[in-house]
């Protein structure tokens, strides 16, 4: 196969290619040969290596969905008590933010796990900008306040 000096070096593709490559919907894939060949400095691409990439791009997004619905509804199966009433579940990430479908896909896929009714009516995503700092500082909130 073909590559690039910049494809090979790790961590390189970026969740924003998968996005827009993802999200291209025109006939010869112009945003995919863009991306392939402008910004990772491919060699020249068929429609059939633009095809191929976007369906890799589509089935590495649908695990990610796949696996953050699971990861949620395994933490709301463990308590409950939490879907009795509105909930609201705070997301960080770009492929929530940024990935074609990602949120609506989500919800779908937590329906297989959780009540979809709850899905449907009771449970809330949001974007949660920088959520990993944010989430990190109410853990170490919590510990001291337990500490005293």
């Amino acid at each position: 196969g073909r590559s690039s000096e910049i494809l090979n070096k790790s961590y390189t593709f970026d969740t924003a290619y998968m996005s827009e490559i993802v999200a291209d919907d025109s006939s010869d894939l112009h945003g995919v040969k863009a991306v392939l060949e402008g910004t990772l400095d491919l060699p020249a691409t068929t429609l059939i290596d633009r095809r191929i990439v976007q369906n890799v791009c589509n089935m590495v997004g649908t695990r990610g969905v796949r696996l953050s619905a699971a990861a949620m509804s395994a933490v709301l199966l463990a308590r409950p008590e939490l879907m009795k009433s509105n909930i609201s579940v705070g997301i960080d990430g770009s492929m929530y933010q940024f990935y074609p479908n990602f949120e609506q896909d989500l919800y779908k896929v937590s329906s297989v796990f959780l009540d979809p009714d709850f899905v449907q009516n009771r449970l809330k995503l949001r974007l949660a900008k920088d959520g990993s700092g944010v989430g990190a500082a109410i853990v170490a909130m919590t510990v001291d306040r337990d500490r005293a």
